[in-house]
């Protein structure tokens, strides 16, 4: 269970708090890259900043195959299949770079796709690198900004020790053994989509690591 975090806080000493944990929480070696839409190519190779237009349009051309993809994929689900999707958070379902304050505003393309999966019987589960003790604010911080949330996966004090990716293939894993089959993993960062347990993975832009 989240463990709140105790007293009055200001707005400022509250974005602050975040922050440092999120920075922690977030951290990670980094991966090799897998081939992703020309134009999201062509604006990672070089990017060393970014405008959160261009952004926006980078993501919203990797989140229309996701569209398509998962028509196809919950138009056809077996019966008594329980079909899920499973999200990054920093940077996917939220504009974390391009905001620090609280809460984040989301990402409008991924939650564009995520409303569209979950009108259409799939389960939404988050799978992130923050840790747990500020689950009580993600958690928020999304059904505020319109994320339905069907499961969210942190890591406790051990986990972030691991790899991102041992932690997030893991969590993949357990929702599968839950019974649900994962028709689509998004994520800005390879971690967060090797590993299988999906029939899908979609990568975001992330500008060779300036957004992770």
């Amino acid at each position: 269970m989240p463990t709140p975090l105790g007293g009055r806080r200001t707005a400022a000493s509250l974005t602050l708090t975040l922050t440092a944990v999120l920075a922690l929480g977030t951290a990670a070696p980094a991966l090799a890259q897998t081939a992703r839409p020309a134009a999201v190519t062509a604006a990672s190779s070089a990017a060393t900043t970014v405008t959160y237009a261009q952004w926006i349009s980078d993501v919203t051309a990797v989140t229309n195959q996701a569209q398509t993809y998962l028509t196809g994929a919950l138009a056809t689900t077996a019966a008594g299949e329980k079909p899920a999707i499973v999200l990054d958070i920093d940077n996917t379902a939220l504009a974390a770079y391009f905001n620090s304050s609280y809460p984040i505003p989301a990402t409008p393309p991924v939650l564009a796709l995520a409303k569209y999966a979950a009108a259409h019987g799939a389960k939404v589960f988050f799978v992130t690198g923050r840790p747990d003790i500020i689950d009580l604010f993600t958690r928020n911080n999304l059904t505020s900004v319109g994320y339905q949330v069907d499961g969210l996966y942190s890591r406790n004090p051990i986990q972030l020790f691991e790899s991102l990716q041992t932690f997030k293939t893991g969590a993949r894993q357990q929702i599968t053994a839950d019974g649900y089959t994962i028709v689509a993993n998004i994520g800005n960062s390879q971690s967060d989509l090797d590993g299988g347990y999906a029939q899908a993975t979609f990568k975001l832009p992330d500008y060779n690591g300036l957004l992770d």
